[in-house]
């Protein structure tokens, strides 16, 4: 079976996150598996407020989470955090704080789907040949160790995603440059508002 294939098909669902099993804190964001988990973020629960922005920012991405694989919940904010992807349970964490714009949480939700996409869909082979073809074709994909993913393919990547899925003009890479076009810089079947779905 391929690894697309052992994804289940989930309901997009907006739920309240568990205070624990959060994993690999990074600046901004966050990227997690199952055998490198760390003291959970501290978060205020999420309240009417935070579930309502969180569901205004869905609204504006453009690719189903479930057709990855994961499911999205909703937490309250968390010092130095806004998003984490937990790639050993599924799961993207919005620490939402609810003076912020609804684009600028989609943008959080559209960068962690495209950690998610990364984690489900992307092979060695065609991570080479994204940094290729952003001019970096030595950059590191991940992180070394905990610290802000922008100035790795990884982060790059994911960022480009949220700019090609999600109604946000923020760009956070610093690896390398915002691509005139976002979506035709991403593999083709990235593209899609559903996983491997045309454009």
């Amino acid at each position: 079976m391929t690894r697309r294939g052992r994804h289940a098909r989930r309901a997009l669902r907006l739920v309240a996150a568990p205070a624990a099993a959060l994993l690999v804190l990074l600046t901004g964001c966050a990227v997690g598996g199952a055998d490198a988990a760390t003291s959970p973020p501290t978060s205020a629960p999420p309240n009417h407020q935070t579930r309502a922005l969180a569901t205004r920012a869905a609204q504006l991405v453009r690719f189903a989470p479930d057709s990855v694989g994961y499911r999205v919940d909703v937490a309250g904010p968390a010092a130095g955090l806004r998003a984490q992807t937990d790639r050993g349970r599924h799961v993207i964490t919005l620490f939402v704080d609810p003076d912020d714009a609804a684009h600028r949480v989609a943008h959080d939700l559209g960068h962690e789907l495209g950690h998610a996409y990364d984690d489900c869909c992307l092979t060695r082979g065609e991570r080479r040949a994204y940094l290729a073809a952003r001019g970096v074709p030595s950059a590191r994909w991940f992180p070394a160790r905990s610290g802000s993913d922008y100035a790795t393919g990884a982060g790059d990547f994911a960022e480009v995603f949220a700019l090609c899925h999600a109604s946000s003009p923020e760009f956070r890479s610093t690896l390398a440059a915002r691509p005139q076009d976002p979506c035709a810089a991403l593999p083709e079947a990235a593209r899609g508002d559903r996983y491997g779905g045309p454009r």
